[in-house]
């Protein structure tokens, strides 16, 4: 790993020099030089070429690993490849945040198994034009996904330090479709809006009675319900009328409970 790290160095400072000496004899449109620019500016470069380097080998294993089981939706595969997932770690977690494992963020909770956020959203069938509400922010990887997906997320995560590290991570991609509130995601959003999609990160026996009644006809809920407290099953729920529901079990799965 050193070693590709010092090649890949040496490697950008090589092209910066090379760019920099085509862009003087060919351009001639700017007469700063290398000296002018600094050895900070060439730095910044070249830790950019190092992480750029390191999200690109990294997110070709994840998604690899999520073909390898079964997973098949190009559309979700092609934003996921976009999202560094190092933003929404610790970087402690840096070296294996590409694996295909849920990982810990503040506040006791976790940042969920990639493969079990891109089924869900799958299963979710999300479009263009979909309103979607997401209980558990966490640090905002599954929201910024959904973000490339819909039309607009609004998210409500109950603990205000995870909710304002999602708020940073969502402006550096330059998110702008996510709508935050911080609460009780069982209560549902604080206006009157009918939802597409809503998708549950906590564990609970139950959909919340209020979070059904702003899901609009044919919309569904997606979540984990508790069995016991060692066993959960996703759920998924599709809204028929007003009274009924549609309801198919997928997978077993390992969740934080719903605060």
């Amino acid at each position: 790993m050193h070693l590709q790290v010092n090649l890949l160095i040496k490697t950008s400072l090589l092209e910066f020099l090379l760019s920099c000496g085509n862009w003087e004899t060919k351009k001639r449109k700017n007469e700063k030089t290398f000296r002018e620019r600094g050895s900070g500016f060439v730095m910044e470069k070249i830790l950019s070429d190092i992480n750029n380097y390191f999200f690109k080998n990294n997110i070709n294993d994840l998604i690899s690993d999520l073909k390898l089981n079964n997973f098949t939706n190009k559309t979700v595969i092609k934003y996921l490849e976009k999202i560094p997932r190092e933003m929404f770690v610790e970087k402690k977690f840096f070296d294996i945040c590409y694996n295909n494992i849920p990982l810990p963020i503040d506040c006791n909770q976790t940042t969920s198994q990639p493969l079990v956020i891109a089924n869900m959203i799958d299963y979710l069938d999300v479009k263009k034009t979909d309103l979607v509400l997401e209980i558990g922010t966490g640090t905002g990887y599954q929201a910024a996904l959904l973000s490339y997906l819909c039309k607009h997320v609004f998210t409500i995560e109950i603990f205000e330090k995870l909710i304002s590290q999602a708020k940073i991570n969502h402006a550096k991609l330059n998110l702008k479709n996510i709508s935050y509130l911080l609460g009780d995601g069982s209560n549902g959003w604080n206006k009157p809006i009918l939802f597409d999609s809503i998708i549950i990160s906590a564990a609970s026996k139950k959909v919340p009675q209020k979070l059904l009644k702003t899901l609009k006809t044919k919309g569904k809920i997606i979540f984990p319900k508790e069995y016991s407290p060692r066993q959960q099953k996703l759920l998924l729920l599709t809204k028929l009328n007003e009274f009924n529901y549609s309801t198919q079990e997928l997978f077993d799965v390992s969740f934080v409970p719903l605060l």
